[in-house]
């Protein structure tokens, strides 16, 4: 067994896609930057696909979350490429995840087991902060190759999506359509099955905008379609 407690033979395969990552330049032209060009690869040097992975890696992880993308240069140099526990939207997935019976630390504490996998649908850093900024369409469509090669590798039972965004990629990079377009409550009562073995389980984001169009406790509701399908997948 490797790191985070995931099969070596997934390793090699998995570090093949982080190299390429790194040698990505197809969204600098459109406002983002690739974490291997900030500082000389300073925190760019520990092997994962993105920022996020960092906290939950493990590659064979029965659940994976995708989020949208990660952050700014600014929050990315300030926490020397990894991620802060002050982050609300870390801690509201923490609280989720509890909600159903799946319990992580916080990226910054001591990590009893690292069960999940974590990623985002955009690898690329926005400029400056930590939401600041628009992420262009175009950005996830460049990382959609990306995304699919993840969600094939790890093979999760679930994957879950956080907002529309994501959700729309994860499809998208599998050859689908989603029927719902443009509304994520539309979206949230979507269960599709990517592959013989994954389901996909979209979800509003837990950030601050996520929780404005959809409260704490109906996004508790959300998730219980997720230990709905993690209870289906083990069965």
């Amino acid at each position: 067994m490797g790191r985070d407690g995931s099969n070596t033979d997934k390793l090699p395969i998995y570090l093949d896609l982080v190299a390429k990552r790194k040698e990505c330049h197809l969204c600098a032209e459109i406002g983002l930057t690739n974490p291997s060009k900030v500082l000389g690869r300073k925190f760019d040097d520990k092997g994962h696909i993105g920022p996020w992975t960092q906290w939950q890696g493990n590659l064979d992880a029965e659940l994976m979350v995708v989020g949208q993308d990660w952050g700014g240069i600014d929050y990315y140099v300030e926490n020397k490429g990894a991620d802060e526990d002050k982050n609300e939207t870390n801690q509201r997935i923490c609280e989720l995840l509890e909600s159903v019976d799946v319990r992580i630390a916080l990226p910054k504490q001591p990590q009893p087991t690292r069960s999940l996998f974590f990623t985002n649908s955009v690898l690329c850093l926005r400029p400056r902060t930590l939401t600041g900024g628009y992420v262009r369409s175009r950005c996830f469509t460049n990382c959609r190759p990306f995304l699919r090669s993840q969600v094939e590798l790890v093979r999760p039972r679930v994957v879950v999506t956080l907002g529309l965004k994501a959700f729309r990629s994860l499809v998208l990079s599998f050859g689908m359509r989603p029927q719902s377009k443009k509304s994520m409550k539309e979206a949230v009562l979507e269960v599709i099955r990517l592959t013989d073995r994954t389901t996909l389980v979209p979800v509003f984001h837990p950030g601050k905008r996520g929780t404005i169009s959809r409260n704490k406790e109906k996004q508790k509701e959300d998730w219980k379609r997720v230990k709905a399908a993690l209870d289906e997948a083990r069965a």
